[in-house]
C-alpha cells in the first residue's frame, strides 16, 4: 500500500508539473499574440490617419487621375469611381484589412488552445496585416489602379513606378490582355471562376465588370499564368494583401491548372515563379515579405520559413465581394 501511495503521489506531481508547463506556454502565446494584435491595430489606425490627411503621394495621384479620366471618358465614370475608392480611408482595401484583423483577433483563443502550429498561423496573419499597413507599401499597392487609369487615358497620363506598356511587354515576355490587366489575379477586384473543363477564367466583381468590354477575350488562368505582365500586387504585395482563404483559393486554381496542362502534355509556369521586371526604384525598395513566427523560436521577430497560412481557408470572403461582387 505504501509503495502504491508513493507511485500515486509521484504521478500527481508529474501531472501537476505538466499542467503548469502547458499553462505557462499558453500564457506566453496569449501574451505574444495580444502584443502583435496591439501593434497591428496601431499600424492600421495610423495608416487610416495618413490616408485621411493626404500624407501618401499615390493617394493624391489616384484621386487626380480618376478626375481626369472621368472627364475624358464619361462612359467609364462608375468604373473609375470604384477604382478611386481606395484613395479614402474607408475604401475596400482598408475594409478588407480590418475584416482580416477582426478574424485573426477572434482566432486567438482557439489558436492558443490548439498549439504552436495554429498560434504561428494567427501570428503570421497579424504580421502580414501589419506589413500591409505601412504607408509606403499601401501607396505602392495603389500604383496598380493608378497605372490602369494611366492606360485608360491612352498616354495622356504617365504610369508610376512602372515601365511603359510596350517596354514591359517586351522585357517580361508578356501578353497584352487589355486595359485593366494589372488588376487580374488580385482578389480585391475579382476571382478565378472554374469551368467544367477544368479551366479557370477571370471574373470581375460587379463594380469592375466594365473591364470585360475592354478585353479582347476572356482571360484564362493558364494563359495569364504563362504570360502575365508586371503588377505590384502579383510581384510584391500578394503575401501582405491576401487573406488566408484567398491564398488557399489561389493555390487550388494553380494546382488544377497545372494538372490540366500535364494531362495535355503542355508546360505550365506558375504566375509567381519569377518576379516580373519593373523600374529600378521599385526593385530596390521592395522585397518579398516573409511573415514572422513565434512558436519554437527564441525571439518574436524570427523569420518564418516558406509556410502558407491556411487557417480560415473557407470562411473568409473579400470585402469587395459584398460591395456589388459575386
Amino acid at each position: 500500500m505504501e509503495k502504491t501511495k508513493r507511485i500515486m503521489v509521484s504521478l500527481l506531481l508529474c501531472l501537476s508539473v505538466f499542467i503548469a508547463a502547458c499553462s505557462s506556454k499558453e500564457d506566453k502565446w496569449q501574451k505574444q499574440l495580444e502584443q502583435q494584435l496591439k501593434i497591428t491595430e496601431t499600424k492600421l489606425s495610423r495608416l487610416s490617419k495618413h490616408i485621411d490627411e493626404g500624407n501618401i503621394a499615390n493617394v493624391g495621384i489616384l484621386k487626380q487621375y480618376a478626375t481626369i479620366v472621368k472627364q475624358q471618358k464619361p462612359e467609364t465614370r462608375e468604373l473609375v469611381q470604384a477604382l478611386a475608392l481606395d484613395a479614402g480611408a474607408d475604401g475596400p482595401i482598408m475594409k478588407g484589412l480590418k475584416v482580416r484583423l477582426s478574424d485573426a483577433k477572434a482566432d486567438i483563443p482557439g489558436a492558443v488552445s490548439m498549439g504552436d502550429e495554429q498560434v504561428n498561423k494567427v501570428f503570421q496573419e497579424l504580421s502580414s496585416i501589419e506589413a500591409a499597413a505601412k504607408p509606403d507599401t499601401y501607396g505602392m499597392l495603389l500604383s496598380d489602379p493608378i497605372n490602369v487609369l494611366a492606360d485608360m487615358s491612352q498616354g495622356k497620363l504617365a504610369r508610376v513606378a512602372s515601365m511603359s506598356k510596350e517596354a514591359s511587354k517586351r522585357i517580361n515576355d508578356a501578353e497584352d490582355f487589355g486595359v485593366g490587366s494589372q488588376l487580374v489575379g488580385n482578389p480585391q477586384y475579382g476571382h478565378w471562376s472554374s469551368q467544367g473543363s477544368g479551366g479557370s477564367f477571370w471574373q470581375w466583381y460587379g463594380q469592375y465588370a466594365f473591364f470585360s468590354s475592354m478585353f479582347s477575350r476572356p482571360i484564362s488562368y493558364g494563359s495569364w499564368g504563362n504570360h502575365r505582365d508586371y503588377s505590384y500586387y502579383n510581384d510584391y504585395g500578394r503575401s501582405m494583401y491576401t487573406s488566408p482563404s484567398q491564398r488557399s483559393q489561389q493555390e487550388t486554381v494553380e494546382r488544377r491548372t497545372r494538372e490540366k496542362f500535364k494531362r495535355s502534355n503542355k508546360t505550365f509556369k506558375s504566375p509567381y515563379a519569377t518576379t516580373k521586371q519593373t523600374t529600378a526604384k521599385v526593385s530596390r525598395t521592395q522585397s518579398k515579405f516573409q511573415p514572422k513566427t513565434i512558436a519554437k523560436s527564441k525571439t518574436r521577430t524570427a523569420s518564418s520559413k516558406t509556410t502558407t497560412s491556411n487557417y480560415r481557408s473557407s470562411s473568409h470572403q473579400s470585402s469587395r465581394s459584398s460591395y456589388g461582387g459575386k
